[in-house]
């Protein structure tokens, strides 16, 4: 809301849902004042504007100058030019498409505002700019390009959001993830690019799988029940491994009820019912929760097999586990450094030895890396 700032004369502050406007005394009287104060009105009817002196205006300013904008909240009224932020977010997704990077980084210090991506695995700074246009877009990712967010951008914590598929399909990107956490002086802010490929999944061959490494695959998902677990850093393309695995178990199984728990959705799976997860990506309790109703509540939709996005915590774990007992083929990601990693993360987590060692219940586990291509 700086627009509506007059230096020594109007001065507006907004810090959380705590708002106020101050006013110098000698110039209330000044037609751009009554302007802007006009203005700022209709946006916040209930504030009462204050006359105070110049000296307390000023100091007031420097207080606000101080804090910058990593202290404050914003709200998306207070932002200046939406639409302007919003096509210079999507000009860097398109940039970040046309050289195929995974990834996104918004880089904002105290001095200078970063924008880094991620391609072939190495991150390559692609441009430069001003902290405050980096504080603004990612506030309009938040707050106008999210479909499910909160209604406040706060840079001072951790958030996560979900673009809006509409608006990535528009450049022709499936979707995107956005995550920010402040740093010592800024913000970090990370955008992870979901590829819309269409309903042309790759195979596994086409994802660099050798002969040998595609036949025990097919093998594992012939089972009709148990556990397939796949592993890696993040970043590895294991999401895209799984929709590779889900294509090959529907064109094996025809007639069969294929389910996925996303969160978002990772590109589409044509004869798959994908379902996203929904809920307030801020508050990790409201996500664990949405995770462990959306595994149960799959159990309920006569599913065949399951595709969980990522094993989170012990209860996605324990849900997975149940469905592969009762008759299911599940797939999902571990975070793990290798594929025997699997186990011992899974028992660490607080799963069962017993449970886990049973040949019937973990009957793949898979561990894979991303390499440059030539």
């Amino acid at each position: 809301m700086d627009k509506y700032n007059l230096k020594d004369a109007l001065l507006f502050i907004s810090r959380g849902d705590t708002h106020e406007i101050l006013i110098e005394t000698n110039q209330r009287t000044r037609p751009d004042v009554q302007s802007n104060l006009q203005e700022l009105l209709k946006l916040y009817p209930d504030i009462n504007p204050k006359v105070v002196s110049l000296s307390e205006l000023q100091e007031a300013g420097q207080d606000e100058k101080n804090r910058g904008p990593k202290e404050r909240i914003i709200h998306l009224k207070d932002l200046a030019d939406v639409s302007e932020s919003e096509k210079k977010v999507l000009s860097y997704f398109e940039t970040a498409r046309k050289l195929g990077a995974s990834d996104i980084h918004f880089l904002i210090s105290e001095s200078i505002f970063k924008v880094r991506m991620r391609i072939f695995g190495e991150l390559q700074t692609v441009d430069e700019d001003q902290p405050a246009l980096g504080y603004s877009l990612c506030a309009t990712a938040i707050l106008s390009m999210a479909d499910v967010t909160e209604t406040s951008f706060f840079p001072q914590r951790e958030q996560d959001a979900r673009l809006s598929p509409q608006l990535m399909r528009k450049i022709g990107i499936f979707g995107a993830r956005y995550s920010h956490r402040p740093t010592g002086d800024g913000l970090i802010a990370v955008m992870r690019l979901i590829p819309d490929d269409g309903d042309k999944v790759p195979t596994f061959k086409q994802l660099g799988f050798i002969p040998e490494q595609i036949r025990l695959l097919n093998i594992m998902l012939r089972r009709p029940e148990g556990k397939i677990v796949l592993s890696g850093p993040t970043g590895s393309g294991k999401s895209t491994t799984l929709r590779s695995a889900c294509r090959v178990y529907l064109d094996d199984n025809q007639g069969r009820h294929l389910l996925t728990i996303e969160d978002p959705l990772e590109g589409q799976i044509l004869g798959a019912t994908q379902t996203p997860i929904i809920c307030d990506k801020s508050d990790e309790d409201a996500v664990k929760l949405a995770w462990s109703r959306a595994i149960s509540s799959a159990m309920r939709l006569d599913p065949d097999a399951i595709m969980e996005g990522e094993m989170r915590d012990l209860i996605s774990m324990m849900s997975t586990t149940y469905a592969a007992q009762t008759g299911h083929i599940v797939l999902t990601t571990l975070h793990t450094n290798s594929a025997l990693g699997i186990p011992e993360r899974m028992i660490t987590m607080g799963m069962n030895a017993d449970l886990i060692c049973d040949a019937q219940l973990l009957i793949g586990m898979i561990s894979q890396r991303l390499v440059p291509t030539l």
